[in-house]
């Protein structure tokens, strides 16, 4: 498979970015970070700016350097890794965007309802993952595999949420913050923990269960090109 950057891939990281920028909001919120900024005099809308542009460039230059990685060792699948990594980092602020944004709206930060939070914010993360997933990182199109690609997709996904979930359980409601430590801090440190299993599961499971490549050629790239339409 020749290896190439396309301007699609460009633009697309570029979106991802830019939607990481405004759903770590409530996280950052949550986290007493814009508290922090808003004591040194940072104000919000100069913050939010910056903030709307260096996220995007640094998904930019994160995806470019695993495509050079992949033309420098002719293996795809650090294209392909590097695709995975700027949709999972949406993935991760998009799961902590709606888990922070429930605590944010309920005030709950302890006990099974941050479990049922955390299962809600799976099922929306898990439906964009397997979108941007399949046509992007993958880009396996086929319409007709469609249904058992997402019954695969959401299987591993449910397996790793299973594990994960029993991880937040563990920090949050039995291990418990320690004193004087926020919760919602504590809660966010549960949700941190859980992001490099999450990760290292989903990736493998996806390409290798999900949307396995069609013969060893996938796996090997010939000449790198440029930008393409």
């Amino acid at each position: 498979m020749e290896i190439k950057f396309f301007k699609k891939d460009f633009f697309l990281a570029i979106l991802a970015g830019e939607i990481v920028a405004w759903l770590s909001l409530p996280t950052l919120k949550n986290l007493k970070v814009l508290d922090i900024l808003a004591a040194r005099e940072i104000g919000l809308t100069g913050f939010v700016i910056f903030w709307a542009i260096f996220i995007p460039l640094g998904a930019v230059a994160g995806l470019s350097a695993f495509y050079f990685l992949a033309k420098y060792k002719s293996r795809i699948v650090f294209l392909e890794l590097g695709k995975y990594g700027v949709i999972g980092v949406l993935n991760t602020f998009l799961d902590a965007g709606i888990y922070n944004l429930l605590i944010f709206i309920t005030n709950i930060s302890t006990g099974i309802t941050v479990d049922l939070f955390f299962m809600v914010a799976f099922i929306g993360t898990v439906i964009n993952s397997f979108f941007w997933n399949k046509y992007w990182s993958f880009e396996k199109r086929e319409a007709e595999t469609i249904a058992g690609e997402a019954l695969k997709f959401f299987s591993v996904s449910a397996a790793v949420a299973i594990v994960n979930i029993g991880i937040l359980h563990l920090i949050i409601n039995v291990i418990g913050a320690p004193a004087g430590l926020d919760t919602k801090i504590w809660a966010n440190m549960a949700l941190a923990f859980t992001i490099i299993s999450a990760f290292m599961g989903n990736f493998f499971g996806y390409k290798f269960i999900v949307f396995p490549a069609k013969g060893l050629s996938a796996q090997a790239g010939g000449s790198a090109s440029g930008w393409k339409k």
